[in-house]
């Protein structure tokens, strides 16, 4: 791994930009969006779904969070190259992977917001 290879975390993210990806990609459309969109939507959501995952851990490691394991391992799939869409992929299957990404984000934008937070004495 080089230095080029690694992102540090950020330190927060942006809930509002997430809100608004993750209901741009999920809104209902009488036909897909030209694969330009589609393609900017995915990076983006990528973007935004790692920056999530690395703010926090989420107690994935506490008993009773097997479902925060779970999200973890789909999420980390998903964004595996190999299954990602490249000039090949058809704008419908594209168009799924966005919504799909969308989906993730959204799951851990919810688990992000509702994070216990110190509060100071």
């Amino acid at each position: 791994m080089t230095g080029a290879d690694v992102t540090p975390p950020r330190t927060s993210v942006d809930i509002e930009s997430v809100a608004a990806a993750v209901d741009h990609a999920l809104a209902t459309r009488p036909a897909l969006p030209p694969r330009g969109v589609i393609n900017a939507g995915t990076d983006q959501l990528i973007g935004q779904l790692r920056s999530l995952m690395a703010l926090d851990d989420y107690g994935h490691d506490e008993p009773g969070r097997g479902a925060v394991r779970v999200l973890f391992r789909v999420a980390y799939r998903n964004l595996d190259r190999a299954v990602r869409p490249d000039e090949t992929t058809s704008d419908a299957d594209a168009y799924t992977y966005w919504r799909t990404v969308a989906s993730l984000a959204a799951a851990f934008r919810d688990l992000y917001v509702n994070l216990p937070r110190e509060r100071p004495e």
